[in-house]
């Protein structure tokens, strides 16, 4: 028997207005990548050798 089984989850009955299915982000039940990490700290700092004129 697994965890699922042990305990059902109720149904959830939308209120009048509310949307049948919940809008999701597009990437919010995908875990993040470990190079995406990396990146988003890397652009955090600015580049040393670069300037904007």
């Amino acid at each position: 028997m697994s965890d699922t089984d042990a305990q059902p989850t109720p149904r959830h009955v939308p209120a009048p207005g509310e949307p049948t299915i919940p809008e999701l982000e597009e990437d919010e039940n995908i875990a993040p990548r470990p190079e995406e990490e990396i990146a988003d700290l890397l652009r955090a700092e600015p580049d040393e050798g670069e300037q904007v004129s």
